[in-house]
């Protein structure tokens, strides 16, 4: 049994960061004021300080890397498996040590933050007051929210909170003799229990629709269209290196998805091989690929078989529904004659638009040349067209 724990990393500063400037701050007549909040326009907030944002922006991409790759959640609750621990900790090290190297840069950068701040507060506050004794009160007050050079030598903090082991064991309902201890550990299982199982439904739902917008890639993904873009390269993860990590991660978690995770990495891998310098590697992974599409797609039925209703689930069925309804319209388009049999398609093709990015890419593609091509007939039909272009490359009599 795969063991789940608790884990938080929270990223934050001490000091204030920015000043929210309300539409009764701006002197502006009471009725643009109101057609601004009717419109729900928000206010002003700047920065207080642009460099402590830049630090904690980059801090926190690589907090959203940890929950993202070894986390599944619900809500604000993370859980980390035994299988990731060691990866996540890794990263959590890093978080710390970059922390650690921004609270010292932006120490020795408080001098020039404060003068920027200063500049703000003027051509903010400048336009507003006539008299200078009230622009020097409001500018005054605007400048004592700026941090303190003392405040500024370590603002940032990382806190860390477990991995907290989640106990599968059942705790006894508790009883009015029974202790405090006991009490906890009841509330304590039955709450994190519906909150992992919550979270693994949620994990369970993102897999569906990885699988939903697999197909659609696939649908019109030939061999000659395989590159760094789906398996990636050594600067940039490609899109199937990315979802097969994801499925694997979801796996880790929930039963199901194993087979799924598993084709997604020979997916992965024959597609690296299709770039391979080697004829014959090239050609035994152009098999596979298409060996391992339809493997992928029979898999997602059979997974549509098992798991309840969900948002996810329904996404999926769409996708394996219009899979043969895609290659369908696909050779309807190539077909059609004239501009009106496009139109009939258009109701059709519109629906296909509404769902899925990939096909629908291809469906315009497909539209946009028929149409050129049926317009070079000249509003004829193409039989005549084609019949034309034929006797025009006859030999011709001497």
């Amino acid at each position: 049994m795969t063991s789940h724990y608790l884990l938080s990393c929270a990223i934050s500063a001490d000091i204030r960061q920015s000043v929210q400037i309300k539409f009764d701050d701006l002197k502006l007549p009471q009725s643009v004021v109101d057609t601004l909040k009717q419109n729900n326009t928000v206010s002003i907030r700047p920065n207080l300080s642009n460099a402590l944002k830049t630090e904690l922006d980059s801090l926190r991409v690589l907090q959203r890397e940890l929950y993202d790759c070894y986390c599944i959640h619900y809500g604000d609750s993370h859980f980390v498996t035994s299988n990731y621990f060691h990866d996540a900790n890794k990263l959590i090290k890093q978080i710390k040590a970059e922390a650690k190297e921004a609270n010292e840069k932006l120490a020795g950068l408080w001098e020039s933050e404060f003068s920027k701040w200063k500049e703000t507060t003027d051509g903010i506050l400048r336009p507003l007051f006539k008299d200078d004794e009230e622009f020097k009160l409001a500018f005054d007050a605007y400048m004592r929210i700026f941090p303190t050079k003392q405040e500024y030598q370590s603002p940032i903090r990382v806190s860390v909170l477990g991995p907290l082991p989640v106990s599968l064991k059942k705790a006894d309902t508790p009883t009015e003799t029974t202790g405090v201890e006991e009490f906890i550990a009841y509330e304590n299982s039955i709450n994190t229990q519906s909150i992992l199982e919550a979270a693994k439904k949620q994990a369970a739902d993102k897999a569906l629709v990885i699988g939903a917008e697999l197909i659609d890639d696939l649908d019109c993904r030939s061999a000659h269209k395989i590159g760094k873009q789906q398996t990636g390269s050594d600067k940039k993860r490609g899109s199937w290196e990315i979802t097969a990590t994801k499925l694997k991660l979801i796996a880790d978690s929930v039963a199901g998805f194993d087979n799924l995770a598993d084709l997604a990495e020979q997916l992965l891998e024959s597609g690296r091989n299709m770039q391979h310098e080697n004829r014959g590697v090239r050609e035994k992974a152009t098999e596979t690929f298409y060996s391992v599409q339809e493997t992928i797609k029979q898999e997602l039925e059979d997974i549509c078989n098992v798991r309840d209703s969900s948002k996810g689930l329904e996404k999926l069925k769409s996708s394996i529904a219009l899979s043969t309804k895609y290659k369908q319209l696909c050779e309807r388009i190539k077909t059609a004659e004239n501009a009106n049999v496009l139109n009939l398609l258009l109701p059709d093709i519109n629906l296909e638009l509404d769902i899925y990015e990939q096909r629908s890419k291809q469906l315009k593609k497909l539209l946009e040349q028929r149409k050129e091509l049926i317009h070079a007939a000249g509003g004829a039909g193409l039989d005549e067209l084609i019949s034309e272009v034929a006797n025009t490359n006859e030999e011709p009599d001497f």
